[in-house]
This record gives structure tokens, C-alpha cells and sequence, in this order.
């Protein structure tokens, strides 16, 4: 520890440690002054210099999704033991693809000729087939296909991937038979579907009824508390991580904020890419009355990025709201996106976590920072967020709050604060206890 005395006689204590988090270079600061503060107004907190570097993003911030395992083999033609899938069950497959149209975003954005091998893919794998003849003759058509259904559909858990025989004459693809990989067989895949409802339908019952911002917020808490990100985890690429042993990574994150969503009524859809522009990343787009914005329940759990550099260091809030209900501005610097089919825009801040819990700052607002943090003291909180516009707007944040330390006119009786501040995120979190 750094310490120096202060003209005033105060002394003032700044640790540095890395919260290695949300974005590279976030920095934890915490300033701890002397035991009065009678006179601080003659006083300036004098930054000790510290250790701290850049913190590089864990690599646990991301990992790489497991590819749909594929198994090819090749057969002269005249060998097929498979047949088509009849119109009939096609139909049957169609109306139960397009009854709920918040299970239908990729089926909706295919064209016609995409839709029936849709159909077709999702028949087999929803009634445990295997050696079905598809409509299309192109390995790449089938594996953006089955994408498109695995992304509507959390519920098919039981599938890591698919095995196709092609059929040829000289050298000429003339059929493909599609099977399903599946993890368990039907009947267990059942009794787990219904472990699964009962866990949903137990959260969903002390869900929020009416305001769909507060149902995504509700979700978005709710699976944060409930799970730890372990990279390894059994079934972690899917939903029974989330809802029967708790230990996922983002695509169980993600898939399971996609089921509870769908089941109360709010659209909401995977968007795949990368993280930091390094590996595979799972994340949401949810729409709230008429507007759409990124989630992402992962980088929401601020607790497994947390580098434990200073164990004298405050404890991280358990949820991070950075990223939830954001713009593609807020979220562009950290995620890249890749489409199968064409993603809503995603521009509004109406909705933003920041905006809604009235910490969203243009300027230094003497009523509204008084606001926020008697909001955040009546309402029990360890921590107050103060989200900067922009980076102006931070600088003159940090100029008001820190440098004059105007910071002791919202808190309550305390002789010290910590904070952190993530200046790439045009962020400031100060500890009220």
C-alpha cells in the first residue's frame, strides 16, 4: 500500500487492483480517506501512483461453441435405404413450426426453398429420426438449415449435431439422408423436458406481469443468480446447464434467456459472433414494445471475470447491467456479429437498463445525482451506478464527483468511498457501504 500525508492532515489511501471484467483496461480504484472529513473541502484526494496496467480479457470471457458434430459418408446411388419425408408430415411439421411466431425468426427469414428443408430438418430431429432423404442435394444449404433450427429452438437439447449420407453417380450428389445426433433417446428426453418446464414455470410465476422491460430485467437477474459460468460443464451448449445442474457457459446463458422469454411472451432470439474478436460468443436480441437492443446474460454475470489481484479489494457486484438492453454502439466495440439470416437493428436507448433506472447522464445533474443515489440507499443497494453519455460527459462526471469531491454530497455519513471506474465504458460504479 501506497500512503501520503495530506496538507489538510488527512491522510488518503488509493489501492489499485485489476477487475479484469466487461471490457480491456477496466480498472478498480478505491480511495479510503482518514477518519474525519470535517475539513475536506481543503483537501484534494492525491491519486498514489500504483501498479496498474491494462487488464487483458480472461479467457473465459469466451469460448469456443461447440460446432454441430457432423458425420459424412458416401454411397454409390441405388443404395438409398431411406425415403422422403411425405407432404402430410410435412404439413404437420409446418403448423407447429409457425404456431408460435416467436419460435419462428430464422424459419421467417428463409426462402421458400430453404423453408421446406427447414421443415424437414426439424421433423426428423423432433421425432428422434434418422436416414430421412432431404429435398436439397448441397451439404452447405443443410448445414445453414440446421443452424436455423437450432437457433429457434432451445427446446431441442438432445442434439449435438447430425450425420449425412450422400448418395452419388460419378461423383455427382443425387440424394442426402439426414439423421439427427442425439445425447439421449426420446423417452429421456421427455422426463428432462418436463424437469425443465417446471424449473421455467417456477421462475415465470414470480415474473412481472405487465412491463416487458421489467420481465427482461426480471430474466436477465434471475439467471445470474441461479448459474456459475463453468467452462466445461456438462450440456453447457444448451438449456438443461441452466435448468438442472446450474454450472453453463454464454450459449446456455443464452439459449435459456431465449426459452423463458419466448414462454412469457417476449421475443427473443440468439445472435452469434465473437467476443473481443477472438473466439465463438452467444448472445440475445430481445424486442421491448416495438424496439430491439443486445442482452447479454454472460458478460452480465460480473463475478466470474473478477481478478482477485487484491484481496483487500471491494467485492464485485454479482450482476453487471453494461450489457443489458443495449444499442449496436454500445455493444459494437466488443462483439462482432454474424448472421445466418438477416438480425433486427438494434439502435434504441429507450429501454437501456441505464435510461430506465434513471442513472443515464447527458451532464453533471446536481437532482439527478441526488436522485440516484437516494434511490439506490431507500432501495438497500450496495452499489450506484453513473452511466456518462459520452466521454465528455465522463471526464466532467469524474472532474465534479472525484477532483472536488462533490461525491460526499450524495453519500450518507460515509468517510470513504470505493469505485470503480471503467472509462472505456463511460462508466463509474461507487460503493454506498
Amino acid at each position: 500500500m501506497n500512503r501520503r500525508k495530506k496538507k489538510s492532515g488527512l491522510t488518503a489511501l488509493i489501492t489499485i487492483a485489476i477487475l479484469s471484467a466487461l471490457t480491456a483496461g477496466c480498472a478498480m480504484l478505491y480511495l479510503v480517506y482518514g477518519d474525519k472529513l470535517a475539513d475536506r473541502s481543503e483537501s484534494s484526494l492525491d491519486h498514489v501512483p500504483g501498479d496498474y496496467q491494462a487488464a487483458s480479457p480472461e479467457e473465459i470471457l469466451v469460448e469456443s461453441l461447440l460446432e454441430p458434430q457432423v458425420e459424412i459418408r458416401v454411397q454409390e446411388s441405388g443404395d438409398e435405404a431411406g425415403e422422403h419425408i411425405r407432404d402430410d408430415e410435412l404439413s404437420t411439421y409446418r403448423s407447429e413450426i409457425t404456431s408460435d411466431p416467436l419460435r419462428s425468426y430464422c424459419y421467417d427469414h428463409l426462402d421458400p426453398a430453404d423453408q421446406r428443408l427447414y421443415e424437414e430438418v426439424y421433423g426428423v430431429l423432433r421425432t428422434f429420426g434418422s436416414g430421412r432423404l432431404l429435398s436439397t442435394t448441397d451439404p452447405d444449404q443443410l448445414k445453414k438449415v440446421f443452424s436455423c433450427v437450432m437457433l429457434d429452438h432451445p427446446e431441442i437439447f438432445y442434439v449435438t449435431g447430425y450425420s449425412l449420407t450422400k448418395y452419388t453417380r460419378n461423383n455427382v450428389i443425387e440424394d442426402i439422408a439426414f439423421s439427427g445426433k442425439y445425447t439421449m433417446s426420446a423417452e429421456e428426453a421427455a422426463a428432462a423436458a418436463a424437469q425443465v418446464e417446471a424449473v421455467a414455470d417456477a421462475c415465470i410465476a414470480n415474473a412481472p406481469k405487465d412491463d416487458e422491460y421489467e420481465k427482461v430485467k426480471y430474466v436477465y437477474e434471475w439467471l445470474i443468480h441461479r448459474c456459475d459460468y463453468v467452462l466445461n460443464a456438462e450440456n453447457n451448449q444448451n438449456i438443461l446447464s441452466v435448468f438442472l445442474t446450474t454450472d453453463t457457459v454464454c450459449q446456455g446463458y443464452a439459449k435459456a434467456a431465449q426459452y423463458l422469454l419466448n414462454k412469457m411472451g417476449i421475443f427473443c432470439i440468439l445472435c452469434e459472433g465473437e467476443a473481443m474478436g477472438r473466439e465463438a460468443h452467444v448472445w440475445n436480441i430481445v424486442r421491448i414494445d416495438g424496439e430491439y437492443y443486445y442482452l447479454d446474460v454472460t458478460w452480465g454475470d460480473a463475478s466470474y471475470t473478477f481478478n482477485e489481484a487484491d484481496p483487500d479489494a471491494p467485492t464485485p457486484p454479482e450482476i453487471n447491467y453494461e450489457y443489458m438492453c443495449v444499442p449496436y454502439t454500445e455493444i459494437a466495440g466488443t462483439h462482432l456479429i454474424m448472421e445466418t439470416v438477416t438480425l433486427p437493428v438494434c439502435n434504441s436507448m429507450r429501454d437501456n437498463y441505464y435510461v430506465r433506472e434513471g442513472v443515464y447522464f447527458t451532464d453533471t445533474d446536481d437532482a439527478q445525482l441526488a436522485s440516484a443515489f437516494a434511490t439506490a440507499y431507500d432501495r438497500m443497494k450496495d452499489t450506484v451506478s453513473i452511466k456518462c453519455a459520452d466521454p465528455t460527459v465522463f471526464r466532467d462526471m469524474e472532474r465534479y464527483l472525484i477532483d472536488r469531491e462533490h461525491i460526499f454530497d450524495y453519500l450518507r455519513g460515509n468517510s470513504k468511498v470505493n469505485y470503480i471506474k471503467m472509462q472505456d465504458r463511460n462508466l463509474f460504479l461507487f460503493y454506498l457501504n
